[in-house]
């Protein structure tokens, strides 16, 4: 439903969009505020529960907007409308499209001038564009650049070869394929080469989609007999962002539509860039034209960041929280916190708020204690039993990591492994599970049959006997099994 509003109502609500946008204008990235604020605005005010109703177009809109803008669009009202009011998000069919008279130019509001480039192209390929940015319900955070990314030797070729193409989509290396292990910032480097991209070359159409988005379109467009539409769509992009293309595993009819769309931007020049948390010659259950097509241009991994890179990447988020904190501080971070960036910057984030809300300097303890709450313990500090509880904990919460990454290999479920199930997958997985489970975190042979789902002691120890004979002559396992036993870092 589009409610009607009289000429006082509109110019009221617009008014205070527009103080609204200025205030957040005040704290916020203003490209940021235009990405995904151009089609929110105040729909209603109800005085007597003291609410603000923020229309949003639809539920993707919504839930980036919850994300990103919640806080701060209420500090934003109670500042420039009035303190008691809470703000709720509701979607109002009236904003999807540009036509409605409660939105207006948040460009001219916050005074961004289009570029040259910009005002030359025509309209057309803006408007494409902005159909497809709805369309997929996808839109790029404008926060990730290249010039916040803490270049490391652990992701040197993997940036130099993302700025490359950025610089020269299509030209350069086409295919781009970045792959290293989660929380390693491939995204960071694929949404900063969409940035760029849509900065210096605005007359192009870029499109970022997560596997699972891709299938997900697909799986409707077959259910809808609408996939000449969705190859349409795809037609009209230039650049095309892939994220964890190996979710593609299994989906045999979603392989060969993306086979014919690879191969039709191939033909045409436009460039393809996709991430993996692993190699193309490592993906399970793709086709493989599919992954011969995958190397046809740049692989490029990105390791775990070595101790320098990892305290580069903490004083870069600190300068961009304009916060400080000791050397020594970032030292005991760094030395413990090794293959994760997320958890860096959470670790970051804890000491942070805990120095506002203690109003006072942090010591050396805060950060002991910032480390254990993430689940690190410092070596020197613990009796004992405590190295005992803490050695017990990481083989659990190693063993766990290293299941859910097994299953993910395979693509299948956790609690698959567990279940009687025979399916030829779920046996090879959980057997090789079995073994890791006995040669690197030394569990009994009754802890192992327990945790998957209860199996006796001769039924584990012929897994393990079988595992270890098969990997003699079946040389797939044997290449899994390493792989698995790498990533331990065995």
């Amino acid at each position: 439903m589009v409610q009607q509003y009289d000429k006082e109502k509109v110019t009221f609500y617009r008014e205070l969009r527009e103080k609204v946008i200025l205030q957040l204008g005040m704290k916020e990235d203003h490209k940021k505020i235009v990405s995904f604020l151009a089609k929110v605005g105040i729909v209603g005010i109800d005085e007597k529960d003291k609410v603000v109703h923020v229309g949003v177009p639809n539920e993707f809109v919504l839930t980036q907007a919850k994300k990103f803008f919640q806080k701060s669009i209420k500090e934003a009202i109670n500042t420039v409308y009035n303190p008691q009011f809470n703000v709720k998000f509701v979607i109002y069919s009236g904003f999807a499209n540009n036509g409605s008279e409660l939105l207006i130019n948040l460009k001219k509001v916050l005074n961004i001038k289009e570029s040259t480039k910009e005002m030359e192209h025509p309209s057309i390929k803006k408007s494409i564009k902005s159909e497809l940015a709805e369309y997929f319900g996808i839109l790029f955070d404008p926060i990730y650049r290249f010039d916040n990314f803490v270049v490391g030797a652990n992701s040197n070729i993997a940036f130099s070869a993302s700025k490359a193409t950025a610089e020269h989509p299509g030209q350069t290396y086409n295919p781009l394929f970045l792959y290293g292990h989660v929380w390693l910032w491939k995204t960071h480097l694929m949404q900063a080469i969409g940035n760029e991209i849509m900065e210096h070359y605005p007359e192009k159409v870029v499109l970022y989609l997560p596997t699972s988005k891709l299938i997900d379109e697909i799986v409707l467009a077959l259910r809808g007999n609408k996939l000449g539409n969705l190859l349409k769509k795809f037609e009209e992009v230039d650049v095309l962002l892939i994220d964890d293309i190996q979710f593609l595993a299994d989906k045999e009819k979603t392989q060969e539509i993306f086979y014919n769309i690879f191969n039709d931007f191939q033909l045409k020049k436009k460039q393809i860039i996709l991430s993996s948390d692993r190699p193309p010659k490592e993906l399970v259950h793709i086709e493989p034209r599919l992954k011969s097509r995958f190397a046809l241009g740049l692989v490029a991994d990105i390791q775990a960041p070595d101790f320098e890179t990892r305290i580069a990447i903490l004083q870069s988020k600190l300068n961009a929280k304009s916060e400080a904190l000791d050397f020594e501080f970032l030292e005991l971070i760094a030395k413990h916190i090794k293959d994760n960036v997320r958890e860096l910057e959470g670790a970051l984030n804890i000491l942070i708020t805990r120095k506002k809300v203690l109003h006072a300097e942090l010591t050396r303890d805060d950060v002991v204690a910032c480390l254990k709450t993430l689940g690190y313990y410092l070596e020197q500090e613990m009796d004992n039993t405590q190295k005992a509880i803490q050695s017990n904990t990481k083989s659990i919460q190693n063993f766990a990591n290293l299941v859910d990454m097994v299953a993910q290999y395979y693509n299948v479920w956790v609690n698959e492994l567990k279940s009687e199930s025979r399916r030829r997958e779920i046996t090879v997985s959980r057997q090789i599970l079995m073994l890791l489970a006995k040669k690197y975190f030394w569990r009994t042979l009754e802890k192992i049959g327990d945790y998957f789902g209860g199996k006796n002691h001769a039924s584990v120890i012929y897994a393990i006997n079988n595992t270890e004979k098969k990997m003699k002559t079946d040389t797939d396992m044997a290449h899994d099994y390493q792989v698995f036993v790498d990533w331990l870092g065995k």
